[in-house]
């Protein structure tokens, strides 16, 4: 049994992928920038948790997700703790004072191999400090429809994405979605830098 499976069996109790999902992963562990489509309901957030769990227990590495909602963010986080993986913290506006020190400590002190935030919150000077101590292995675009030349009113910091992560140093990029017609991969890759 390959490590990629040994870390679904161990924290997910599956002992084998859904279809794209091992390619994905490979891609992603290798380094490459990585852009997938698969369908809603599909897996893909196993296709970034798996290499970010390997990352976490091999070199205390944090994987970066970047999420438009905020209800997709506590979902993800409050799933995998249901699952008793307890690697994730996220970091938004629904956390209260107590809640946020929390996920800030548990990114601090390498605890969290996952963290979960808004496009925006990486503007903040806080945030990239924060993230700055930490050994950033990856960063993750879900709903990377949103950077395209439609889906950017939605979310106008989706453009500003690639720019702060080369402030913050290069590392590979997955972009997730599961809608994106050939123009739209086109934006994803281009305003990415894939």
């Amino acid at each position: 049994m390959d490590i990629f499976h040994q870390i679904l069996k161990k924290y997910y109790g599956y002992s084998s992928f859904r279809p794209l999902q091992l390619d994905i992963i490979q891609s992603v562990y290798e380094g490459h920038d990585t852009l997938a489509l698969m369908p809603t309901g599909g897996g893909k957030s196993i296709t970034f948790q798996v290499p970010a769990l390997m990352s976490g227990e091999s070199s205390k590495g944090l994987t970066i997700v970047i999420s438009p909602l905020q209800s997709l963010m506590k979902d993800q986080v409050d799933n995998l703790e249901k699952a008793e993986i307890t690697d994730a913290v996220t970091i938004n506006g629904l956390l209260d004072p107590i809640e946020r020190a929390k996920s800030f400590e548990r990114v601090e002190d390498g605890s969290a191999s996952i963290l979960y935030i808004s496009p925006e919150s990486l503007r903040s000077r806080t945030i990239e400090r924060l993230i700055l101590g930490r050994n950033v292995v990856r960063f993750v675009i879900d709903e990377a429809h949103c950077i395209s030349e439609w889906g950017h009113d939605f979310r106008p910091e989706y453009r500003r994405i690639r720019p702060i992560i080369n402030e913050i140093g290069k590392r590979p990029l997955i972009a997730l979605t599961a809608t994106a017609t050939p123009k739209v991969q086109h934006d994803i890759q281009k305003n990415l830098g894939m």
